[in-house]
């Protein structure tokens, strides 16, 4: 206690708090009354406590603050001083005072309350994640109750990323390294009682063709009554930017979609006398586009084609919607077969931080990755190592970094662009594919 009072300066003699707009405000009792949320705990029979600092004015019971985030007023009912796990009940705080409050409905760490007019504190910077892992549950009817119990995790420590990624198909868990997950799941496991497992998240692959094919396709379903009748001849073909129009086909209509995941679709209506009516163009086009976000050779998603829709025929009672759609998706399933299709892989550009006498032994192991040595650069006593290397090999990358250079490497890395895979890789990727579809 006395090294604090000797050494740490009251809050008043500090600079003052930063806000979001650049301007400051000083730690005054006079100013308008502003609380900062640096902490928020879910306590299992009480609800949500919250953790604040009083940055300027006076705070007491009953008062009425404005969240600068999502705008809405919020009532402080009760205000604490927190003495370990014990709560000391108190009727007002002032500039400085550290506090806390409960069952705040939409404030969350990092939330600043005011009165009057909006205030909003620099918010606390967190770390970037380093380590993800998938997370499932054990039993399926567990699932609902692992997004709340993961959306309480995630309010208490924000360092801790939750995402359902709809293009993996995979709740994805992001941490600071593997104690920051194992923790993370004893919590899960032994406060929560859910059965999880942790396992390693999907890559998010992208497929494409090489060369030009042709297909077609007839769908045909009889039963009592108007049945289903569609048939379409296609044409694919590699698509880039600045490639001239096809010729050989009389073009009618033209559309260029930007996929969502990247990359291109070009559709071309060449129907020509009639043989399929305009209004199942659409159609066709929307079973290409489901075959795209689930790609013929592993499941990911198609990018960068050029389809030609040249010829089909239909039946003036049974062709409908339904036909033209999986008629549409199947010809593009079997042109794409014939066409050299390709997958490509996500590339990661990275920057490993690494003590001088370990520089050999962690090339060695990014050479083991697949990785390209872009260069070396020293940094004091230490090197700085970028690589490019693919994110399948990336998987628990950190563990094996700490492992070599005892504790002492580091490595951040961003996404650069999609490769093609080695052609070993891509026949084991879609044999795998291929096991799980029959299942």
């Amino acid at each position: 206690m006395g090294f604090i009072d000797n050494v740490a300066p009251s809050a008043t003699e500090l600079f003052p708090e930063k806000l979001s707009d650049g301007k400051e405000l000083p730690c005054d009792p006079k100013g308008p009354a502003t609380i900062f949320i640096f902490k928020t705990l879910i306590e299992p029979h009480l609800g949500k406590l919250s953790f604040f600092k009083v940055m300027s004015g006076e705070l007491s019971t009953g008062m009425d603050l404005v969240n600068s985030r999502t705008g809405n007023t919020e009532r402080l009912n009760q205000l604490f001083i927190m003495d370990g796990k014990n709560r000391n009940p108190i009727t007002k705080l002032t500039a400085g005072d550290i506090g806390a409050t409960l069952k705040l409905k939409d404030t969350f760490t990092n939330h600043t309350l005011s009165a009057g007019k909006s205030i909003e504190i620099e918010p606390i910077h967190f770390p970037m994640v380093r380590l993800r892992t998938a997370i499932i549950t054990k039993n399926k009817a567990d699932d609902e109750k692992l997004g709340s119990v993961l959306s309480e995790i995630h309010q208490e420590d924000p360092t801790l990323e939750v995402d359902y990624n709809r293009e993996l198909r995979q709740v994805i868990l992001g941490g600071q390294g593997e104690l920051h997950l194992s923790v993370t799941r004893w919590r899960i496991e032994k406060v929560y009682h859910l059965d999880i497992e942790f396992i390693k998240p999907r890559i998010p692959y992208r497929e494409t063709i090489q060369k030009m094919s042709m297909a077609s396709y007839r769908h045909k379903k009889q039963s009592g009554g108007a049945g289903q009748f569609g048939e379409v001849y296609m044409k694919i073909e590699p698509f880039h930017e600045g490639m001239p129009e096809p010729t050989g086909h009389s073009i009618r209509d033209k559309e260029i979609i930007d996929l969502p995941w990247g990359g291109k679709l070009v559709f071309y209506n060449c129907i020509v006398g009639g043989v399929i009516d305009q209004r199942f163009i659409p159609s066709i086009q929307k079973g290409v586009m489901e075959k795209m976000q689930e790609g013929p050779l592993t499941g990911s998603y198609v990018r960068d084609v050029r389809v030609i829709v040249y010829d089909g025929k239909m039946h003036p009672v049974d062709s409908n919607d339904i036909s033209f759609k999986i008629a549409g998706m199947m010809a593009f399933k079997e042109a794409f077969h014939q066409a050299d299709p390709k997958i490509l892989e996500p590339i990661y550009e990275v920057e490993i931080l690494v003590p001088e006498e370990l520089m050999g032994d962690v090339v060695t192991d990014l050479q083991t990755r697949r990785s390209i040595i872009l260069g070396m650069d020293s940094k004091g006593k230490y090197q700085v190592i970028r690589a490019r290397t693919p994110l399948a090999e990336l998987d628990k990358y950190s563990t094996s970094l700490r492992s070599i250079t005892q504790g002492r490497g580091s490595y951040s890395g961003k996404f650069t662009e999609y490769a093609p895979v080695p052609g070993e890789i891509q026949r084991k990727l879609g044999e795998e594919y291929k096991k799980t579809e029959n299942h």
